[in-house]
């Protein structure tokens, strides 16, 4: 579940993206001005931001960007904004919720970590056979005589670690 903190003086759109953030499995985190966002970023940084262009006047857009803790978070801007900063994604007013759904989808998916890169590879060895009904006389990979059920597989599986 994305933690993504909505920055909005609007209430009646804030009440509306709210929605569509927690339908779409979100952890919205509300703040009606810039003051309180950074407040919140400092306590514990969301996974993204969605700040309403006009927010104070488009002031909370600027004040927010400019904070060192926030540059790293990937931003979604609801309306036009002529201070945005290119990396921001943006949704048009009034908002759509599919499209807000996907802005917001393709700005987590591209700030999610990249996965672990494989382990060296070794020579490959043969696959547990330790599985519930194993055959008599069945080898493990660790060379033992593998055994049968699951307590015995999860055993297995941990010493192949």
């Amino acid at each position: 579940m994305a933690r993504v903190l909505l920055v909005n003086d609007d209430i009646a759109e804030i009440s509306a993206v709210k929605r569509v953030l927690a339908r779409a499995g979100h952890q919205p985190v509300l703040a009606t001005n810039a003051q309180d966002a950074l407040s919140s970023i400092q306590q514990a940084a969301p996974d993204l931001l969605v700040v309403g262009a006009t927010c104070e006047g488009g002031e909370a857009l600027r004040r927010i960007t400019a904070e060192d803790a926030a540059r790293a978070i990937r931003l979604v801007v609801l309306g036009e904004a002529a201070g945005a900063p290119d990396f921001a994604a943006s949704v048009a007013r009034p908002v759509d919720p599919g499209q807000l759904a996907e802005q917001v989808a393709a700005a987590l998916a591209a700030a999610a970590p990249a996965p672990p890169s494989p382990a060296p590879s070794r020579p490959a060895a043969k696959a547990p056979a330790a599985r519930a009904g194993a055959p008599a006389g069945a080898v493990a990979a660790n060379g033992r005589p593998a055994a049968a059920g699951p307590a015995a597989a999860r055993r297995a599986a941990a010493e192949a670690l």
